[in-house]
């Protein structure tokens, strides 16, 4: 058996550009893998998705340290694991409340629902804690708390205890535009400008306005949301 060979079937022994080739297939494997179960995989984890991340990172550990496992059953594991998972997210948009739990009230009107609670095995302390970092201190500033299916916890709050609005002041509506990066050592991008409907000498002024002559001499340029920008050298 060839060392490439021994490399995808496994063998007692790997010479070290083998297993930095195992780890290197093994790795391309697995961001394939996530982009093919989309970004909500990634940024939101509920019960199943959780499940197969942690199997396929475990068995990618495994795989790599191990000179005797299959590379190849390895690579066909991962890609196996990430299609169940694309079939199931599927099957949860067909079916939802089959498939995944529905989300789960546990402050209604400013009522706690003890039995949601006990259900879904969430402590007051738990409860508590949650609240707080939503920026609700008090019980008595939630109209609901709501347990979504990715286990977080989402709160509307009385609007009593909402800050006041420029709207509600009848004060005119400040400037929000999306933060982006115009600047990056030196380089101007130019892609981020036209989407904004800038062009070089917009940026150059405002560099300007900073004390840069060029844009070569900035580290870091951004356009903020209030429409500020910010410069680093």
């Amino acid at each position: 058996m060839s060392e490439l060979q021994a490399v995808f079937n496994g063998a007692k022994e790997l010479p070290l550009w083998g297993f930095a080739l195992r780890a290197t297939l093994l790795y391309i494997a697995l961001i394939i893998g996530i982009r093919w179960m989309g970004h909500r995989e990634v940024s939101i984890l509920s019960g199943h998705n959780y499940l197969v991340a942690a199997g396929i990172m475990s068995l990618a550990a495994v795989r790599m340290v191990n000179a005797e496992a299959s590379l190849t059953a390895a690579l066909l594991i991962v890609f196996a694991y990430s299609g169940v998972n694309v079939l199931y997210s599927y099957l949860d948009l067909k079916w939802p409340k089959v498939i995944d739990r529905g989300s789960v009230i546990l402050i209604e009107n400013g009522q706690i629902n003890k039995k949601n609670l006990l259900e879904t095995h969430v402590t007051i302390d738990n409860l508590l804690g949650q609240l707080r970092l939503k920026g609700a201190h008090n019980l008595s500033e939630v109209t609901y708390a709501v347990l979504e299916p990715t286990g977080k916890i989402s709160v509307i709050k009385k609007s009593a205890t909402l800050p006041v609005t420029r709207q509600q002041m009848n004060l005119p509506a400040k400037y929000v535009a999306l933060p982006a990066l115009l600047v990056h050592d030196g380089q101007v991008d130019e892609e981020n400008l036209n989407m904004l409907g800038l062009d070089l000498n917009w940026l150059k002024s405002k560099l300007a306005e900073k004390g840069f002559r060029r844009p070569e001499e900035v580290f870091v340029a951004a356009l903020q949301a209030d429409g500020a920008i910010y410069v680093s050298a």
